[in-house]
C-alpha cells in the first residue's frame, strides 16, 4: 500500500519533503494526525462542558425581546394582524379595561389560534375574574405554543404556580414552578417559590 502523504515547507529557499516511505515522514506524519485528532477531541470537550448553560442563557435572553409589542419581521399578515390586537388587548389589560382586553385579545385569536400571547393574558384575565382553573386550561394553551421559547415557557408555568397556589394545590405548583426553572434557570420568582 503506497501511502503518499508529504509535508512541504520552505527552509531557506528550499523545500523539504517527507515521504512517509521513510521512518521519518511516518512518525512526521502520525504525529501531526495525534495532534489534530488532540486539538479536535479537546475542543469537543471544552465546549460540552459550557455549551447547553451558556447556550440556553442566549436563548432566554434572546427570547426576552420576543414580545406581544413586536411583530417577528418574518410573520405572515394574519399573525401579523394578530400580535397588533394582542398588543392592543394587552395594553387595556395594563390600563384595567379587562373587557377591552378580552375583546382584542378574542380578535386576536379569530385571526390566529396560534398566538400565545393570546392565551397567556386571556388566563390572567380569567384569573382575575375567579375562573382559576379556565386560567390553567388556558396557560396549558399557551405553553404548548411557546415551545421553543424559553423565556416565555418559564414566564407561563411561574403564572400556573401562582395559579394552583391560589386553589390550595401546593404540590401542582412546585412542580410548576420546576418545570419553569427547567426552561429558564434565571426565573427569580420560581426559584424563590421552590426553595
Amino acid at each position: 500500500m503506497d501511502l503518499r502523504w508529504s509535508l512541504s515547507r520552505r527552509r531557506r529557499g528550499r523545500t523539504i519533503e517527507h515521504s512517509c516511505r521513510s521512518r521519518v515522514g511516518r512518525r512526521l506524519a502520525c504525529g501531526h494526525l495525534l495532534l489534530v485528532a488532540l486539538v479536535v477531541s479537546g475542543c469537543a470537550v471544552l465546549g460540552r462542558g459550557v455549551g447547553p448553560e451558556a447556550e440556553l442563557r442566549r436563548a432566554v435572553l434572546e427570547d426576552e425581546s420576543f414580545t406581544v409589542e413586536k411583530v417577528p419581521a418574518d410573520a405572515p399578515a394574519h399573525r401579523a394582524a394578530s400580535f397588533r390586537l394582542a398588543a392592543e388587548g394587552y395594553r387595556a389589560l395594563q390600563n384595567g379595561l379587562p373587557g377591552e382586553a378580552e375583546d382584542r385579545l378574542e380578535k386576536a385569536l379569530s385571526v390566529d389560534p396560534r398566538n400565545p400571547f393570546c392565551y397567556l393574558y386571556l388566563a390572567e384575565i380569567r384569573q382575575r375574574e375567579g375562573k382559576t382553573r379556565q386560567a390553567i386550561i388556558l396557560l396549558h394553551q399557551a405553553e404548548v405554543l411557546f415551545q421553543g421559547h424559553p423565556y416565555w415557557l418559564g414566564e407561563a408555568y411561574t403564572q400556573e404556580g401562582r395559579y394552583w397556589e391560589s386553589l390550595g394545590s401546593p404540590d401542582k405548583a412546585r412542580e410548576a414552578y420546576s418545570k419553569a426553572l427547567k426552561h429558564n434557570p434565571w426565573n427569580e420568582t420560581a426559584r424563590q417559590k421552590t426553595q
